[in-house]
């Protein structure tokens, strides 16, 4: 089993953590939970991924809990909180302060990240709460150690940011896309939005639901089904929705492992990233899947930068395409079945 450099830097101590009952949170990328031998673990997610999804038969004897936010009540058992600090600041800060908002006074705080993610900014951003010491450091990846002295206060709503672009209220949590602004591929995609758009539309990891709005506010007839993989997101979006009075069916799911159903049209600005490594399989997995669920005459709509070609695979899954719209920076595809 291949562990991640912040995991390995973790194994390097694991004799103190046997006596221990863990709770693990944060950006995981590996089975380190399942490995490292505890008297109890629990690892907790937001994030609905192919890699957790097809191994869970391997975690039966680790819990799970799925959800954006940790409650007392899921951690009241648990003396160790092994952390991973994410790409985004932001989002650590986030996620920290409900974190240590639930935890007891006194449970132990180990904090792993790479140094390209801000994670040396743990020991001032937790200061009050935590004094925390390196333990060691190895390949730019930091692994920080303390104790619980106070607890966080933690509100929801005081995390929410707000945009506002042509009369609509985006709101947005941290580590959700589109949370620093609104992106200028997804305006461009926006802009291609008109009053002949109708029937049935899925946006596919619908972020903030900024797209999602913006079709509403030009189709308010259209049905809309809104997907993203991130808990963050599904509650970012539900909020833009209930500020713009506007409605649309928000689900979880990992791409189209939660959609059983057609649409008229697909739309999406998919990542090319994980975590901090490029990667294409999401936009190559909403093109070849896409087919399989759109009606007959159906269309993909997603927008990408200008320097990615999709022609090929474009022209391997759909009967026609073409670029509708572009800029120095970003182009929309438009796919028809």
């Amino acid at each position: 089993m291949l562990f991640s450099q912040n995991s390995q830097l973790i194994l390097r101590y694991q004799n103190i953590f046997k006596n221990k009952k863990i709770f693990f949170s944060g950006n995981i990328q590996d089975e380190l939970p399942r490995y490292l031998s505890s008297i109890k673990t629990s690892l907790h997610l937001n994030v609905k991924n192919d890699f957790y999804e097809k191994k869970t038969y391997y975690l039966k004897k680790i819990h799970i809990y799925y959800n954006l936010l940790v409650s007392k009540k899921a951690v009241e058992n648990y003396n160790t909180l092994i952390y991973y600090w994410p790409k985004s600041k932001s989002e650590a800060k986030f996620q920290l302060y409900n974190l240590l908002s639930c935890f007891s006074i006194g449970t132990e705080i180990f904090i792993v990240g790479n140094n390209s993610c801000g994670v040396k900014s743990a020991t001032k951003i937790l200061k009050k709460w935590i004094h925390i010491n390196k333990l060691e450091s190895a390949k730019h990846s930091i692994l920080f150690a303390g104790i619980l002295k106070h607890k966080t206060k933690f509100i929801l709503k005081d995390f929410f940011k707000t945009h506002i672009w042509e009369n609509l209220y985006i709101k947005c949590l941290p580590g959700v896309f589109g949370y620093k602004k609104i992106d200028l591929g997804s305006q461009l995609l926006a802009s291609t939005f008109s009053k002949n758009i109708h029937g049935e539309i899925l946006d596919i990891g619908c972020g903030s639901g900024f797209l999602s709005v913006c079709l509403l506010k030009n189709s308010p007839n259209s049905i809309v089904t809104m997907i993203d993989n991130k808990e963050s997101a599904i509650i970012s979006s539900q909020e833009t929705l209930v500020s713009n009075q506007l409605s649309a069916k928000v689900l979880s799911s990992n791409l189209y492992s939660n959609v059983f159903n057609k649409f008229n049209l697909i739309i999406s600005n998919p990542p090319f990233h994980n975590d901090l490594k490029v990667n294409f399989n999401i936009i190559q997995n909403i093109i070849i899947m896409g087919s399989k669920y759109l009606k007959k005459k159906g269309e993909l709509r997603f927008v990408v930068n200008s320097c990615f070609n999709y022609d090929f695979i474009l022209k391997k899954n759909f009967k026609k395409f073409n670029i509708i719209r572009k800029t120095k920076l970003y182009k929309v595809y438009q796919a028809l079945l």
